[in-house]
């Protein structure tokens, strides 16, 4: 049974569809982000959980008991808030305490709460700073902590790294899913962050227009994109409009432009399809060779990766290449193009579905 269930939530103001028919399973344990570009109702749907924001329509249950109306203060659940929302007159130690304070537990016991919750997130020697005495990330581990230390059935984060720099947010990117599994709290992330949400999760639930259009792995959803709009928002891809032709021994063929290759599983039989193509998948080769050529019109340096913008038959292809030390092409030079057909995937038609 499913520790944490969401039935068909809606949520709606006035004439405005928020969210939409939302159904959610998630287990004991697990760690699970919904994702999606801003006002997608991830946000709306995290509030819905804490009990900040009315149900219009559905049902939510935690461990088989009902909580739809039952008052967020009640739930028992720990949110971390984007603002962290810290107590500025309060040490890092008495922030991360107050929570038991307000349930009443015996001081001896919150002594040694506190110092474990402080000890997991690395911040036992900042126990007495203000929060203006601490960075941004050190601000973060203490809202973690504090969240923590009730020992929620729940953990709620609210884009809890988008106020960190770069550097730091990939950092605590690792650091919070060691934590989440040290403690292992049933946790829901709500993130825009594609990588964030795919670094850190056991599955992401993508979210549009207040729907969900696909739940899975990190890595299915990239590798397996169920629509257009995923494709795109997850990483980078290529759409080509491919038509799928039958071929003379009975096996199905997609051209896009000038380029024959294998149908991709999930090809209908014979008509147009659009087809997905991730930079990292093709291969630059030397002027003739591949599967067409294209020359380069653009290229940018990403330290790890070089991208490329590569003007081709099949139209305008965006082109990744590992920085590994050799020679990047020039502006102007013209490349050979490959890829392999089992990298190649159909793009279906746009679908709400829960888990």
């Amino acid at each position: 049974m499913s520790f944490l269930r969401l039935n068909h939530v809606s949520k709606q103001y006035g004439s405005l569809h928020v969210v939409r028919d939302f159904s959610l399973q998630v287990q004991k344990g697990e760690f699970v982000s919904l994702l999606g570009p801003s006002g997608c109702g991830k946000t709306t749907t995290l509030q819905m959980i804490a009990g900040f924001a009315d149900v219009t329509e559905g049902t939510i249950e935690l461990d088989g008991v009902d909580i739809t109306r039952t008052k967020a203060n009640s739930r028992g659940l720990g949110i971390v808030f984007q603002t962290y929302a810290l107590f500025p007159h309060m040490t890092a130690r008495q922030n991360v305490e107050f929570g038991l304070e307000m349930r009443k537990i015996p001081a001896a016991r919150r002594r040694e709460r506190v110092e474990q919750a402080l000890a997991l997130v690395h911040l036992d020697k900042y126990a007495d700073r203000y929060p203006r005495e601490l960075s941004g990330g050190q601000r973060q581990r203490v809202a973690l902590a504090r969240a923590l230390v009730i020992e929620p059935p729940v953990l709620l984060l609210d884009e809890p790294m988008s106020n960190l720099d770069a550097k730091l947010r990939e950092e605590m990117q690792f650091e919070l899913r060691e934590i989440q599994r040290k403690v292992g709290t049933t946790t829901i992330m709500v993130t825009h962050d594609q990588a964030e949400a795919m670094s850190t999760s056991d599955r992401v639930v993508v979210m549009e227009a207040g729907r969900i259009t696909q739940v899975d792995t990190p890595l299915s959803v990239y590798e397996h994109p169920r629509n257009a709009f995923i494709s795109t928002f997850v990483g980078k891809t290529n759409l080509l409009q491919a038509v799928v032709q039958p071929g003379p021994d009975g096996a199905a063929w997609a051209r896009v432009g000038p380029v024959r290759m294998a149908a991709p599983t999930g090809a209908p039989a014979a008509g147009p399809v659009v087809l997905a193509l991730r930079p990292e998948k093709i291969t630059c080769t030397s002027a003739g060779a591949g599967r067409c050529e294209g020359q380069v019109a653009e290229r940018f340096f990403l330290g790890n990766l070089w991208m490329y913008t590569v003007r081709s038959p099949l139209g305008d292809l965006l082109v990744s290449t590992v920085n590994d030390g050799g020679p990047a092409c020039d502006i102007g030079q013209v490349v050979g193009l490959d890829w392999q057909d089992g990298n190649v995937r159909v793009i279906g038609e746009s679908r709400g579905e829960g888990a």
